[in-house]
């Protein structure tokens, strides 16, 4: 007996390793193709000296791995043998956990083949989860029931209407269960009322299309879609035993059976809102402010609305509240003003909404943009009280997360109040942060656009923006070619403006190429740079202006630059400055290439031409020559080259030759041959453009030209 339970010992053991070597190599899958596997490994879970855990893998490596991939006729014996380890678990804890595990992983392999949804086999499994959630009150099975009232409303919402025959044994259910477990008896009982109401809906709406019928059975009565207003009385009568967490959840869940109802009125949810006013829970605030926003604000009169807005900005405001859930909060009551229009309230929770120093940087940020969402506009004289302290951390540190922060900010007050004020603050704050911190020119550009956007006729824009160029324009060569990354995107931003002249910024940018030849800086990423700048000028720009400064920069790109793609895209720019019209020009670099354009294909199309694709050209087939070749003159041309070429004799040289053989192999032979053509007086075509020539590739030939 001894051996044969350390053979038995030693196979599980085995199975494991086997197990776990897979799932280490992400191949756990492979083993499931055998069909045998997964019913040898389900034996193990009978084994008394494998523990808890152990089984709780096998379990779970069934759940993830093998129920995607195993055949139909094998989960049903999965699921059969599944069923069989549960009803020989006991109450002991071990036991339900390994018991909630394997209700989740029968559910799954349900779930995973919805066809088995239809059978005798799930009428078993809903029989062994109705046997389970029916035991109420068993405070040691709690866990259990819990996961099987989790299970059953997974097969609901995958198949609704399966569970609608069991709604009155899960209004019983909820009328007697007393333990933490309601939450999930009542989540199960909202599913199952509501997709049985949707069911009921559709069927009503089938019976008015079909006209002349009046009847049509239907396994939903209308009994059952007359008992909605029951069972929401039911689950609200019991809504204080519920957590913060799950009274969330079924709360929400009751809104969409509520909504729309004529026989349902929101007020059945007023005394759950004024039972949690004084909550501090994130959860059960965001859920009051839900639930009026979904009824159109006809649960709470206007003072208590107002008391449930202080309740938010208070809970933020509390020492104890995360930074997580006060961010939660105050993004809910922007949500919840802006979609109700409320945005006046704000003026109310001004003082209240005000910053503190031991505010986290991103909640301080979120207040002042609530100050910055208040109606109460006008010149802001206290805007640089709100903005100090995100103002000095900026100026101080130069923060890339603390700018951001900062001119979000800034945007938001720009956008809801353009006064001088508030640009005159801009323009300073730009000022300082500008010159010292360079890094943050490429934030202050993205903040530009996003001005320029919003308000597209504003001077505010224009003023900042010729500040920024022409400090550009004042810095020293040296500090430009070191930090271009940065101080390029303005010019790049201020290229697109008609009213800004851009000769200078072209002799900056041939003096930063030049030092960039010297210093051996000329790489890609400044040559893309300037190139795009180029580009921007002449779509914004008149090529006559820009000609001569272009022109002198893009030379020496394609001249003097290191880079080859730099070189070519600069030929390329010439080519469209000297050759085409400015209309020619903007029109090129404005195309959008499309599938049926391809500018590399149809680069010789543009010179001069139109960017649309042209048709290529027609060849046909002639059987005379249509031209005629005339020899005007020929020259022969002998030199000697140092170097012999080896020829094989028909016989060997035995005449005393030699010397003038040696000759003969130093000999080079040229042939000058000036040739004309013309175009025969019989042929169809006027004009000859073009000649091809095929010169043969015999090794004592060679085509110089």
């Amino acid at each position: 007996m001894a051996s044969g339970k350390h053979s038995r010992v030693g196979d599980w053991r085995n199975v494991m390793d086997k197990v776990h070597i897979n799932l280490s190599k992400g191949t756990a899958d492979k083993l499931f193709e055998d069909d045998y596997f997964v019913l040898e490994i389900i034996k193990l879970l009978y084994e008394e000296t494998l523990d808890v855990h152990s089984k709780i893998e096998i379990l779970t490596v069934i759940e993830q791995w093998g129920s995607a991939v195993l055949p139909t006729n094998s989960i049903d014996q999965a699921i059969t043998a599944l069923l069989d380890v549960l009803g020989v678990l006991d109450n002991s804890p071990g036991s339900l956990s390994q018991g909630v595990q394997l209700l989740l992983t029968v559910t799954t392999l349900f779930l995973e083949h919805e066809e088995l949804l239809d059978t005798e086999l799930c009428t078993t499994y809903l029989s062994v989860l109705m046997n389970l959630v029916t035991k109420v009150n068993n405070i040691n099975t709690r866990r259990l029931r819990a996961a099987a009232c989790q299970c059953l409303a997974q097969l609901e919402s995958w198949k609704p209407g399966l569970l609608w025959r069991y709604r009155e044994t899960f209004v019983q259910l909820v009328k007697e269960e007393r333990t933490d477990v309601c939450q999930d008896y009542m989540q199960l009982l909202v599913a199952v009322a509501i997709n049985t109401d949707q069911l009921e809906k559709e069927e009503q709406e089938r019976l008015i299309s079909e006209s002349g019928k009046k009847k049509v059975d239907s396994y939903v009565s209308a009994k059952e879609g007359r008992d909605v207003l029951s069972t929401v009385s039911l689950i609200m009568d019991n809504l204080f035993l519920l957590t913060p967490s799950g009274l969330v959840h079924v709360a929400c869940s009751l809104v969409q059976l509520v909504k729309g109802r004529k026989d349902t009125l929101p007020n059945m949810f007023k005394p759950l809102m004024l039972q949690c006013l004084p909550s501090h829970d994130p959860c059960v605030i965001f859920m009051m402010l839900f639930l009026q926003k979904e009824f159109q604000r006809e649960i709470l009169t206007r003072s208590e609305e107002q008391l449930l807005l202080r309740r938010v900005v208070d809970v933020a405001n509390h020492p104890r509240t995360k930074s997580y859930a006060r961010l939660l909060l105050l993004e809910c009551l922007l949500s919840y003003l802006q979609e109700t229009g409320l945005m006046s309230s704000l003026t109310q929770l001004k003082n209240a909404l005000c910053p503190v120093v031991f505010d986290p940087l991103e909640v301080h940020t979120r207040k002042v943009s609530l100050l910055a969402y208040s109606p109460d506009s006008g010149p802001r004289e206290d805007l640089s009280q709100d903005l100090h302290y995100l103002t000095q951390v900026a100026v101080t540190t130069g923060g890339m997360r603390v700018a951001t922060a900062l001119y979000h900010v800034l945007y938001l007050h720009v956008e809801s109040n353009s006064c001088a004020a508030v640009h005159n603050h801009v323009l300073r704050i730009t000022r300082k942060l500008f010159q010292s911190f360079p890094h943050l020119i490429p934030l202050i550009v993205d903040f530009l656009r996003a001005v320029k956007t919003s308000q597209p006729h504003s001077k505010f824009h224009s003023e900042i923006l010729t500040l920024l160029h022409e400090t550009v324009l004042a810095l020293p060569v040296s500090q430009l070619l070191n930090n271009y990354q940065n101080y390029l995107h303005v010019w790049i931003l201020s290229a697109q403006e008609t009213y800004i002249l851009q000769q200078k910024p072209l002799r900056r940018m041939l003096e930063i190429v030049q030092e960039a030849v010297t210093k051996a800086l000329d790489n890609w990423d400044l040559g893309c740079l300037i190139l795009s700048i180029c580009r921007i000028m002449i779509l914004h720009h008149h090529t006559d202006i820009l000609y001569s400064q272009m022109g002198d920069l893009l030379y020496l790109l394609m001249k003097e630059y290191g880079d080859t793609d730099i070189r070519d895209t600069s030929r390329l720019y010439y080519a469209l400055l000297t050759l085409n019209s400015d209309s020619k020009a903007k029109e090129i670099l404005g195309a959008s290439v499309t599938e049926s354009l391809h500018l590399g294909e149809n680069i010789a199309d543009f010179f001069p031409g139109s960017v649309n694709q042209t048709l290529p050209a027609e060849i046909n087939l002639l059987t005379t020559s249509p031209i005629i070749w005339h020899r005007e003159q020929l020259e022969i041309t002998f030199t000697n080259s140092d170097e012999k070429q080896e020829y094989n004799f028909p016989q060997p040289v035995k005449d005393g030759l030699e010397d003038y053989w040696q000759q003969v192999l130093r000999l080079r032979t040229s042939l000058t041959v000036t040739m004309s053509v013309s175009i025969t007086g019989e042929s169809n075509y006027d004009n000859l453009l073009a000649v091809s020539f095929h010169a043969s590739e015999h090794k004592n030939l060679q085509l110089n030209q």
